[in-house]
C-alpha cells in the first residue's frame, strides 16, 4: 500500500546472440507482488494462471443431479443461479399432486436443456483457453 516493492525486481536480460526485434514491441511488466520469468529478447513476461479442462460429461452430470450445478461448473454462472433459483419453486410446487403435473414437466424440459447448455458451455471454456480435447 505504501508503493515500495514487495519483491525484488531482476533486470532485463541482454542476450548478445538473439537476432535483432523486428519493428517496435511492446513490454509488458509484471507489476505487484507476480513472479516474472524472462522470455526471449530480455523482456519479461507475467506469469498467467493454469486453467484444466472442463469436461462436457461431468458438467452433463451434475446438472442431472442439480439442476444448474453443470452450468455453475462450465463457467456459466449466471445460468447456473437462475436455474438452481428456479429449482426451488419447482420442487415446492411439486409437493402436491396438482403441482406435480405441471412442475415435472418443467423441471424436464429445463432439465435436458440445462445439461445441453453445461456441456455445450464446458466445450466453449476449454475452446476459449485454448485447450485441446479428444
Amino acid at each position: 500500500m505504501c508503493g515500495t516493492v514487495q519483491w525484488p525486481q531482476q533486470p532485463p536480460v541482454f542476450i548478445p546472440h538473439a537476432p535483432p526485434a523486428t519493428g517496435p514491441q511492446p513490454v509488458q511488466y509484471a507489476t505487484g507482488p507476480q513472479p516474472v520469468q524472462y522470455g526471449g529478447y530480455g523482456a519479461p513476461m507475467p506469469i498467467r494462471g493454469v486453467v484444466t479442462a472442463k469436461s462436457p460429461g461431468i458438467a452433463v452430470l451434475l446438472s442431472f443431479l442439480w439442476l444448474g450445478a453443470g452450468n455453475l461448473y462450465a463457467g456459466q454462472t449466471a445460468l447456473g443461479i437462475i436455474l438452481i433459483i428456479v429449482n426451488f419453486p419447482l420442487a415446492i410446487l411439486a409437493m402436491t399432486v396438482l403441482g406435480l403435473i405441471i412442475a415435472f414437466p418443467v423441471w424436464l424440459i429445463l432439465a435436458v436443456l440445462g445439461m445441453v447448455m453445461a456441456a455445450q458451455g464446458a466445450k466453449d471454456f476449454n475452446h476459449r483457453n485454448g485447450i485441446m480435447v479428444r
